[in-house]
Formats: C-alpha cells, structure tokens, sequence
C-alpha cells in the first residue's frame, strides 16, 4: 500500500472517529440540560409527548437511548422541532442552502481580497501600502462580525442612501443581488485578515529564495517572477488554513444571518437556544460538526496532493 493511500485511509477514519465524538458529546450535552428533548415554549400534551418519548427511544435505558439516537442519526432523522412538528432535516433543507452561499460568497472575497492585500504588503514592505493593508488586517483579527455589520449597514447601507438617495446596498434580507453583499463581506472581514497576513509572511519568505533572486538575475519582469514563482509557492500555507477559515465563517455567520435578517440556518439555530428548542439545537450542531469535519477533511486531501512533503513521507503531522 502507497504512502499517499496510507495518508487517505488515516485521515478518513480520523474523520469518522471525531464525528462520532461529536454525536456521543451531542447526545451527552442534551441529556445534561434541563427538561426533556421536547420541552418548547409551548407546552405539548402528554399524550404527544409519551409517544415521541417511546418513538426516540427516550423509555428506554441510557445505554440503549444512546445506540438508538447513533441509528437514528446515521439514518438521517434527526428529529422533530418542538413545537411546530417540523422535522430538523426540513430544517435544514430549507436554510442550509441560504448558509451555504453567504459562506461561499464570504469565503471568496475573503480568498481574493486577502492574497491581493498580502501580495501588495509583501511587495512593498515598508511603504504606505505595507501599512495600510496590515492596519486592515488587525481591524479585521480585532473587530467581531457583527460590529463590522453594523458599520456596514450603517455606513453604507443607509448614510450612503441618504446622501446618494439610491439603495446601493441593501441593509436587510436576502433576496436581490445588493442584499448579499453586505453580509458576505461583514462575514469574510476576519478571514480576509487572517490570510493577508498569512500571505505576506509567506511572499516575504518565498522572495527572500534562491530560485527567485535566479529568476531576477535571468531577466524575468517583477510580475512573471511574482505570478509564476513567487505566488504559486507562498499560497500554500493558505490551502492549509482553509479548512478551519470555513469553520469560523460558518459559525459567524450565526451573528450575520440574525442582523441581516437571513432566513439561514444560523438564525434557527440561534432561535432555538433562545426558545430551549433541544431537537433543533442537537439536530443543527451535529449537521455543522459533520460539515465542518469534512470540509476539513477535504482540504487535508488536497493537501495531501499538492504538497511533495506528503507524497515522501506518506502524511504531513
């Protein structure tokens, strides 16, 4: 069996390990809370109630309930929300979708912004762009999403309308063109930050090589040498933050959807810690966990593609 299969099979079991870790902890966590799985703000009656208890297996020993609710998970069924009926896979079905592109828009301006902002800093170390870009980058490390926001719906979003008497960029919804960028860029702000000076810390590094100073002494113009050499080496340490960037804008997209007003996955989720709505709650942090837990996974793939460190020693710890 080849290195590279080897590093494949680990990192794929290490991934159905932590999932599994993630349900058990899921399943501890809510039978620590008070009140029972369906305990709403609206009071169910009892009958009801029994007949959930015996459908989830909640009659059963903990032992028992526990393999049951891995099953039930495994095969989809989530649950039901507490007190409208719902199932939480409709849930999800429904606001994921909306989720998903406010991260995959955040994410892009995130990727494209950053690069240009560490790429212009390491370029001209020491000037005013250098500092600019940099100050950026530590409003966007210090500053939390929903402050950002804010400024943004203030600022551009209602003085800007003010001023311009046009609705450049709508403040709330998600429904026209002009009502998705504000948010996508409120919630790419933190990690447009970190990889611009992930990216300059690497382009300082890369310029400072060898190949680069043979590259400047073979005639090559600044832009073939950065573009062709100096950019397609420094970005790797971005692929591998790429994973965890994902992480921290699909949970901050919670914050997001709810000043933005987005129908999104983020705003049930919030509603149903609110409302003590457990199956919501359970059903929609085990959907996020598995995601995050792939999309980490995928990225150590690719990882494992493109960087000949893995190809030699069979994985990169």
């Amino acid at each position: 069996m080849s290195n590279r299969v080897r590093y494949i099979i680990k990192r794929i079991g290490y991934a159905v390990i932590t999932i599994f870790v993630l349900i058990a902890l899921t399943f501890t966590l809510m039978h620590l809370l008070p009140g029972d799985p369906f305990t709403g703000p609206k009071a169910i009656p009892e009958s009801v109630k029994e007949a959930l208890n015996v459908k989830y297996g909640l009659d059963k020993p903990l032992l028992q309930q526990f393999f049951i609710y891995v099953g039930n998970v495994l095969s989809g069924d989530l649950g039901a929300s507490v007190p409208d009926g719902r199932l939480v896979t409709d849930i999800i079905k429904q606001a994921f979708p909306v989720s998903l592109e406010l991260g995959i828009r955040s994410l892009i301006f995130a990727f494209i912004i950053g690069i240009l902002l560490g790429i212009v800093a390491a370029i001209k170390r020491g000037t005013v762009w250098d500092s600019a870009s940099m100050f950026l980058a530590l409003i966007g490390v210090s500053v939390p999403s929903f402050i950002i926001g804010s400024l943004l719906q203030y600022f551009l979003g209602l003085k800007l309308y003010q001023a311009t008497g046009t609705q450049v960029f709508a403040i709330m919804g998600w429904t026209t063109a002009n009502s998705k960028i504000l948010p996508a860029f409120a919630l790419a702000f933190s990690s447009m930050a970190t990889i611009s000076r992930l990216m300059r810390t690497s382009m300082l590094d890369v310029l400072n090589q060898d190949y680069i100073k043979t590259a400047k002494a073979k005639g090559l113009k600044q832009r073939q040498i950065i573009w062709l050499h100096a950019v397609r080496n420094a970005i790797m340490p971005v692929v591998t933050v790429m994973g965890p960037l994902v992480a921290s804008v699909l949970t901050g997209a919670f914050v997001v959807e709810n000043i933005f007003s987005i129908p999104g996955l983020g705003k049930y989720f919030v509603q149903s810690v609110q409302t003590n709505n457990y199956t919501v709650i359970s059903g929609t942090t085990i959907f996020y966990g598995t995601f995050l837990i792939l999309a980490n996974l995928v990225v150590d793939l690719i990882y494992g593609f493109i960087d000949p460190r893995v190809k030699l020693t069979g994985g990169k710890e």
